[in-house]
């Protein structure tokens, strides 16, 4: 039987192929920013991510934000700096992955 408080894990997830999950984290450069809100584009997609707190987070930061899946936009509930990423590396390997798992 599933603890009632235990929070599922967030599920890594490409903009385009979000699935149907409630935790889901995304990585992505911040092209928009508008107060709490932000625009995410991770090159599949660009989502919504709505925060509670104002983020010290500009346009053009690299970020992975984890939030709840809300009719095509994201509840921010964390959010990462990214910025040392190698964001090629990342999609590269996180494809290779997917595909290793889902083939």
């Amino acid at each position: 039987m599933p603890d009632k408080f235990t929070k599922s894990p967030y599920k890594k997830a490409r903009i385009k192929d979000i699935p149907n999950e409630k935790y889901v984290s995304v990585v992505g450069a911040i092209i928009k920013k508008d107060g709490n809100d932000i625009l995410l584009d991770d090159g599949t997609g660009q989502i919504e991510v709505v925060f509670s707190e104002d983020i010290n987070f500009k346009e053009g930061d690299i970020v992975r934000v984890f939030g709840i899946y809300i009719s095509k936009s994201l509840k921010g509930e964390i959010i990462q700096d990214m910025s040392n990423l190698d964001i090629k590396l990342y999609r590269d390997s996180f494809d290779k992955i997917k595909s290793l798992y889902h083939s």
